[in-house]
């Protein structure tokens, strides 16, 4: 449609397909363009492919984990959001009382609420906060 503002991209990765899949239908359903994608390789092939405006990544996967997948786009796209989402919340916490390897991210705890990642993907960039 002419005049419309392109799409909202959004990259969804975690290992467990089920959960990567799920969360890229629900975004689909709330009117994102949410793709999913299986690992840290994977995740960075998809973006710099077609680069997101925000990417929801798992820390612990395989190879290449969500961390060092996330600087790896970071460095390529510094333009795209990353949110991080984890299960270990001691993992979360040292990440929320520093930063990776120099980088910033912003964390979410799983199980991963909707309202409150749709909320993420509409507010401005707030890095580094841990929800409560």
């Amino acid at each position: 449609m002419p005049g419309s503002s392109p799409p909202f991209r959004v990259l969804v990765v975690d290992d467990d397909p089920r959960i990567a899949d799920t969360l890229a239908l629900v975004l689909q359903q709330n009117g994102f363009d949410a793709r999913a994608a299986y690992s840290g390789p994977e995740a960075i092939e998809a973006a710099l492919k077609s680069p997101p405006n925000f990417i929801v990544m798992d820390v612990f996967m395989g190879d290449i984990d969500g961390v060092d997948s996330a600087i790896a786009i970071t460095e390529a796209l510094p333009h795209c959001r990353i949110l991080l989402i984890s299960g270990h919340v001691d993992a979360l916490q040292r990440l929320a009382k520093g930063t990776a390897r120099g980088h910033s991210f912003d964390l979410m705890m799983k199980p991963i609420q909707i309202p409150a990642l749709l909320d993420r993907l509409r507010s401005p960039d707030d890095p580094g906060k841990l929800p409560n």
